[in-house]
């Protein structure tokens, strides 16, 4: 039964906007290939970070929400570790996705 998931990544803050969104693009593509259905996502901006992270004092926020199998999230993590702009990742299990996703569909 699928569960629904965030997904929270810090980004490289060397990428300018066409990296960005390239980056953003085979992210989505990882998600989607593995069998999830990608809901919503969204670029929370350039933050600066508390302490530095492979030696980076900023890093861009972006946000996932989708629908997946355990399985399929394993493959999905798998496929976040291959990816050398993704400073880290938090994934977290949600009850429910935020109101402004209704019925599994963004929206925004």
């Amino acid at each position: 039964m699928p569960r629904k998931y965030e997904v929270c990544l810090l980004l490289d803050p060397e990428l300018d906007q066409n990296g960005l969104n390239e980056e953003i693009s085979v992210i989505s593509q990882v998600i989607s290939s593995s069998g999830a259905n990608l809901v919503h996502s969204e670029l929370w901006g350039r933050r600066s970070l508390m302490y530095p992270i492979k030696k980076k004092k900023e890093g861009y926020y972006y946000l996932f929400y989708f629908e997946c199998n355990p399985q399929e999230l394993k493959k999905i993590e798998e496929g976040f570790k291959h990816r050398e702009k993704i400073l880290r990742t938090l994934v977290i299990a949600k009850k429910e996705f935020p109101e402004f996703v209704k019925n599994g569909k963004s929206e925004s």
